[in-house]
């Protein structure tokens, strides 16, 4: 079910209206959050949903006995190897198969092994992240494990983050559902503010810039250098606007709920440095892997060797934390890459930490062109279509600019690039969130507008669902 269709709608208004009038401290309300959330990924697949519920249990009654036992540690291995080894099945199965098999054939083996018929379930890598923290947690006494199975399930089944995040700590969720609190207008207004955004985010722009993007990676031996390039900073703004409008309905939809979610998105594309963007960008998996991956390879308290090896390592297993592509371990490789760069390098350089303007400008510029060529090895299908790309723009100018075609795409790019430093700069979504009603009003009506206007006729799912 995706939020962006009619069925979501109807469905999370019955929801809503059920959940109003239950007591929120009782286990009826529980209860049907559960078979609600049920409901809601059942209609991808009631099969996998099973899934869900197996390794939730494994989870749950793992933390439940780790307070218990004389060595803690092999039950959280445990409860790691069972969450990595069911993701890896699902997620990794065929690419080990098909790299085992280009390995064969580069070696003269000569054997091929047949891929297995394997589909991946929707949400796996983020509801795995998500029980996974909840262990080590436990295991590490940040927190208590809950006495209550019903908790847990609506912990782990919580359809608005269910299906691509934000990933919440279960120290972040379970004091909420503890301790309901009243929802007054202000959160709804808020609440409905994000809703509205995330809509106008992933229907207006996210699904209108991926038609400029997919004509050009479908096929990029058709396209003209400056018709790539200006596809490739579209994607940049494709996949923020899809994935942050995704969040920002999550989030919402949560608050009208009761839960508060951690911010995902803080403009990231304003980042002066790389580390700066991964505060900015996947909040919620940036701190995740930090203080489960980073910090547990040793973080920065064993000398700057360790310290770099600890990034790279964090950085690509990131990137194929995201799909089971070489091409995704290139893209983690690469901020991997920039980010020990900047640390061994750029960090010593006195006048690139320098705050005049000019020099922070000059940050921004790399640091955005440089997230931008990344996103090349994210989006294309394989290697060679990367390189194809790579290719087209180091000969841009042999090519032509077609103004017809481009001039509007690039104008374009240069409005939602001042969007993004504006919004930021004057912090407009708080400022919506407490303003009268007149101007929550008008502010309404433009986003409405502006879906019936630009909505593309063909649903697009989210882009993340696939991870």
């Amino acid at each position: 079910m995706l939020f962006n269709s009619w069925h979501f709608v109807i469905f999370f208004l019955f929801v809503l209206s059920i959940a109003s009038f239950l007591p929120r401290d009782g286990w009826t309300w529980k209860a049907f959050l559960v078979g609600s959330s049920c409901y809601f990924y059942g209609q991808w697949s009631w099969l996998y949903l099973g899934l869900i519920f197996v390794t939730a249990s494994i989870d749950f009654f793992i933390a439940r006995r780790l307070l218990h036992v004389l060595n803690p540690g092999r039950l959280l291995a445990l409860s790691v190897t069972c969450n990595l080894g069911v993701l890896a099945f699902f997620k990794y199965t065929n690419f080990l198969i098909g790299t085992l098999n280009a390995v064969g054939a580069t070696t003269g083996q000569g054997f091929s092994l047949a891929p297995i018929d394997i589909v991946l379930p929707v949400g796996i890598s983020f509801y795995t992240f998500q029980n996974m923290s909840y262990t080590i947690d436990v295991y590490r006494k940040d927190l208590t494990p809950r006495r209550s199975v019903l908790d847990y399930a609506v912990f782990t089944t919580f359809f608005p983050q269910l299906l691509a995040g934000p990933i919440v700590r279960a120290t972040e969720f379970f004091g909420q559902l503890d301790q309901p609190k009243r929802i007054d207008w202000r959160k709804i207004q808020s609440a409905l503010i994000l809703i509205a955004a995330g809509y106008v985010k992933k229907i207006v722009l996210a699904d209108n810039l991926a038609i400029s993007v997919d004509e050009v990676f479908l096929a990029p031996a058709d396209a003209s250098g400056w018709q790539t390039l200006l596809a490739v900073y579209a994607f940049a703004f494709q996949i923020y606007f899809d994935f942050s409008g995704y969040t920002d309905i999550a989030i919402g939809l949560a608050l009208l709920l009761g839960f508060e979610f951690p911010k995902n998105f803080n403009y990231p594309y304003l980042a002066t440095s790389f580390q700066e963007f991964w505060r900015r960008w996947h909040m919620t998996l940036s701190r995740w892997l930090r203080d489960y991956l980073y910090i547990a390879l040793g973080g920065n308290r064993r000398g700057l060797a360790r310290t770099m090896a600890s990034l790279m390592v964090t950085m690509l297993l990131g990137g194929l934390w995201h799909g089971a592509s070489w091409n995704f371990v290139i893209w983690g490789a690469l901020h991997g890459g920039y980010m020990v760069v900047e640390r061994l390098i750029l960090c010593r350089i006195r006048w690139w930490q320098s705050d005049q303007k000019i020099i922070v400008c000059l940050r921004w510029f790399v640091v955005f062109h440089m997230v931008c060529f990344a996103w090349i090895f994210f989006r294309a299908p394989d290697f060679a279509t990367s390189m194809l790309v790579i290719k087209k723009i180091a000969l841009i100018f042999a090519s032509p600019f077609e103004v017809v075609k481009s001039a509007a795409l690039a104008w374009l790019l240069a409005g939602l690039l001042v969007h993004h430093f504006l919004m930021d700069r004057f912090d407009v979504k708080r400022r919506l969130s407490h303003a009268g009603v007149w101007p929550f009003s008008i502010f309404a009506a433009m986003m409405i507008i502006l879906l019936i206007w630009f909505a593309p006729a063909k649903t697009v799912p989210f882009i993340y669902f696939q991870f």
